[in-house]
């Protein structure tokens, strides 16, 4: 008997999405199916619905950060990618992107984040082929050979939070965290708890954390920030830059920001709270939110900054993050907030970037749970 699965397929930007069943292939050699359990809704997902990315194929199923159960083994496949037995039933984490590792980015410069050719599940990376089981917001996921799977020693709802870590870790890495240093972490969402997580685990001493609401930074207070300020509380910006300044080392400034709010304003505003000398870290602008004023003198010579950009994950990362999360060290489940059906994906989506409320509470973050 054929095996058949839902998908939710968008049918275009700012369309309609529609829950579709289908036939599942059988996976071929080196490759397999993955049932999913949990995939998480990213910003990203957001943006792409709504028209805010370039280059995107319809119709399209999204979702990239997926953990699930493995289904159906392809010819040849006996262990993940790093060497772990795997037999049916293994939970296990696909990391979305998929890179060439062989343009000048990726076999010269090493950075296969930037990828002239890189493809990503939910991102339908064959796009000669028919979308259904090609992200995560599916029942299940037709694996592409050559692609990072890692098997989990960690429930459903702890595993699902390693693709936006990764994003935390890689941004920490370009930073090069100095043990002792003094973080401010701009943003209390997904990204911004997760970079604060990475820092900690860096060897960071004092983390303070900008954001809101409050039960966003009631959670950083328990993955170890030392201050949180409210942006509701503290509405102005000339107050909270000093009021950061003074929790950090003769009121000098932070020695690293990292921007994770995605909100144009912010990066004035960071650059004002860090030191001279000090690194700022830019990784909450993942589609064109506008253009911002900054001063060359004021924000960057006289102060000597390092500036950072961080795009995307790569491998290393997703194993770093792998331990991370097996570790128990840090309360990841918390984070997830929400956990809904295929059929409620267009209202979490929505929820996403606008009220970041559901069902009348307030959003951490949500995930899919495709068989719910």
């Amino acid at each position: 008997m054929t095996l058949r699965g839902k998908a939710a397929v968008l049918d275009r930007s700012n369309g309609t999405f529609t829950i579709e069943e289908f036939d599942v292939p059988e996976p071929v050699p080196g490759g397999m199916l993955i049932r999913q359990e949990l995939c998480g809704i990213c910003g990203t997902d957001a943006y792409m619905a709504r028209g805010h990315l370039p280059n995107v194929t319809f119709p399209l199923v999204l979702g990239h950060e997926m953990v699930g159960s493995v289904e159906q083994l392809g010819e040849g496949v006996t262990e993940d990618y790093t060497g772990r037995p795997l037999s049916l039933g293994d939970r296990v984490y696909i990391a979305p992107g998929i890179a060439c590792r062989t343009c000048y980015y990726c076999a010269v410069l090493r950075q296969p984040t930037l990828c002239l050719k890189r493809r990503g599940y939910g991102f339908r990376p064959q796009k000669d082929q028919p979308p259904h089981f090609q992200g995560g917001f599916s029942q299940f996921i037709d694996i592409i050979p050559g692609s990072v799977i890692l098997k989990m020693a960690a429930d459903a709802k702890t595993a699902s939070v390693l693709e936006p870590l990764t994003i935390g870790i890689h941004q920490v890495e370009r930073a090069r965290i100095e043990i002792g240093a003094t973080v401010v972490i701009q943003g209390a969402g997904a990204i911004g708890i997760l970079t604060l997580a990475a820092a900690k685990q860096a060897g960071a001493q004092r983390i303070i954390v900008v954001g809101a609401p409050q039960t966003r930074l009631d959670l950083a207070k328990e993955y170890g920030a030392d201050v949180t300020i409210s942006l509701e509380e503290v509405p102005d910006v000339a107050e909270r830059v000093a009021q950061v300044r003074a929790e950090t080392p003769g009121g000098y400034g932070a020695d690293f920001v990292f921007e994770c709010a995605g909100v144009p304003a912010a990066i004035p505003e960071g650059l004002d709270m860090l030191r001279r000398g000090g690194t700022f870290v830019e990784a909450g602008h993942y589609t064109d939110h506008g253009d911002i004023a900054v001063n060359p003198f004021r924000h960057f010579v006289n102060k000597q900054i390092t500036l950072v950009g961080a795009w995307g994950a790569d491998t290393p990362h997703f194993i770093w993050g792998r331990g991370m999360i097996e570790s128990g060290r840090f309360p990841f489940a918390d984070l997830v907030s929400h956990t809904v059906s295929l059929e409620r994906l267009a209202d979490g989506i929505a929820a996403i970037g606008t009220t970041y409320r559901f069902d009348g509470e307030e959003i951490r973050k949500i995930a899919v749970a495709a068989h719910a």
